[in-house]
């Protein structure tokens, strides 16, 4: 929320890290247990012009006023290297669909998806994500569940409940879940989303999505299995490891398989 409310404030960009050594060890898909305690704190860095430094100042207090967020930024001028226009221009809208199309805030179009890039990756440019998206596109149904396994950004959550669905989406890394909220809350959607592991979620999903790779895929099969109650997309499985994923979903039949580049998307149902 607060990335959001700074960039509606002019900043040109944000970046979070961790403080000296609180940064909490890499978790790995194969991780058991609950995960690392997340760091009370973390920084926040924003950059806006020269120009608009008062402006800028105003704004954040207000911002930070408003969030009831204590703390008290400092301020530093650095060179301008033109690192800012550069990442800004490399994210790009992208047309998913007649009706659905995800754009960073200065991009988007009336009626577009925002996703806010940070720390959490998936803002919709990768042919796995775009693959995901696409079968949302197709096979969201109003009233009914979709679960996203491995949220990241919550893009995919975000986009199924914009179409009508009760979505949730679970991933391991807190950051995820903390980028997805704020994600969430951006596009005024409702969605779920915590650090519940899939061998945890119960009942049946109508959609289910999970963008991992082939070696955690096939390690959640029988989960995935269990919870889907009609079509289960996948992507993030490089070409040469798709068949060892449809042996590990098996009796799931394959509905849809489609090849770009180095990735195999696939579509599974009872």
């Amino acid at each position: 929320m607060l990335i959001s409310r700074l960039c509606e404030d002019g900043a040109l960009g944000c970046q979070e890290d961790y403080l000296p050594g609180e940064k909490p060890p890499v978790r790995q898909p194969w991780d058991t247990g609950p995960p690392p305690p997340a760091p009370d704190r973390i920084l926040l860095r924003a950059w806006w012009e020269v120009a608009h430094k008062v402006r800028a100042e105003t704004a954040v207090l207000k911002t930070l006023a408003e969030l009831s967020i204590d703390v008290a930024p400092r301020w530093f001028e650095v060179e301008d290297d033109g690192w800012a226009d550069t990442w800004r221009a490399a994210c790009q809208r992208i047309v998913v669909a007649d009706e659905l199309a995800v754009a960073p805030p200065w991009k988007a179009e009336e009626g577009d998806i925002i996703i806010e890039p940070g720390m959490a990756f998936g803002t919709g440019d990768h042919p796995t994500t775009l693959s995901c998206l696409r079968a949302v596109v197709h096979h969201a149904s109003a009233g009914k569940r979709c679960l996203d396994v491995g949220t990241g950004s919550g893009i995919l959550a975000v986009c199924a409940a914009r179409l009508g669905m009760d979505a949730r989406g679970i991933d391991i890394d807190p950051e995820s879940v903390r980028a997805a909220h704020d994600n969430a809350c951006l596009n005024d959607v409702q969605i779920e989303v915590d650090l519940t592991p899939l061998a945890s979620i119960e009942g049946v999903f109508e959609l289910v999505v999970a963008n991992l790779f082939a070696e955690v895929l096939i390690m959640l099969a029988d989960d995935l299995k269990r919870v889907t109650g009609g079509h289960l997309a996948v992507a993030g499985v490089l070409a040469d490891r798709a068949d060892k994923v449809v042996a590990a979903l098996e009796p799931m039949r394959v509905v849809r398989r489609e090849l770009e580049g180095d990735w195999c998307h696939m579509g599974f149902e009872w």
